[in-house]
């Protein structure tokens, strides 16, 4: 089975080909220029993603979006987290953060169009944001805040952890499974 995903992302299409591949599911990269929204949820964006994917014409694909969130703001910066770190980066994210909570979580959806049926999957990996900027921070291309977000149950941030490693925190990798399953149903 063959399932072309709309992304850009280059360690996002790589985390799906490891994920789905032992389902018998094989990613192809689908280069789109979506129109992705500034307001509502993530799954909101992806349902929106899918709606321009889909009136392209193509019965099997798909999509995703996801952010980190601070529990000191409300639904911040979510769905405009690329946008608030590349205005900001990690000294402002650091600001934001002084004197007020560290819990955050990254949270994702993936929508799925499956030969005219859709469903939209999501899930979380929580964690806390670091104290200080590790001096030898390398932003992630298209995962700008690994370098700065430990998950629950570790001592690291994502940045210093193999592919393998993350694999265990990956709310996009929990996700794919629930897209492996439905698919494969």
């Amino acid at each position: 089975m063959i399932l072309p995903f709309a992304t850009q992302n280059e360690g996002k299409l790589q985390e799906a080909r490891q994920v789905l591949q032992p389902y018998g599911i094989r990613v192809q990269s689908l280069s789109l220029d979506l129109v992705e929204p500034d307001l509502g949820t993530i799954e909101d964006v992806t349902k929106e993603k899918m709606n321009q994917v889909q009136s392209l014409g193509y019965q099997r694909v798909m999509v995703d979006d996801a952010g980190i969130f601070f529990k000191a703001y409300n639904r911040f910066p979510g769905i405009l987290s690329k946008r608030v770190f590349q205005g900001i980066g990690y000294r402002g994210v650091m600001k934001l953060l002084d004197g007020e909570s560290r819990d955050a979580w990254f949270e994702g959806a993936v929508a799925v169009l499956w030969d005219g049926k859709r469903a939209v999957f999501s899930d979380r990996t929580p964690g806390r944001i670091v104290n200080t900027i590790p001096s030898n921070i390398d932003p992630e291309p298209g995962f700008p805040f690994n370098p700065i977000f430990i998950p629950n149950g570790d001592h690291r941030t994502l940045a210093e952890m193999s592919p393998q490693e993350r694999q265990q925190y990956s709310y996009r990798g929990k996700v794919l499974k629930k897209v492996a399953d439905w698919i494969t149903r």
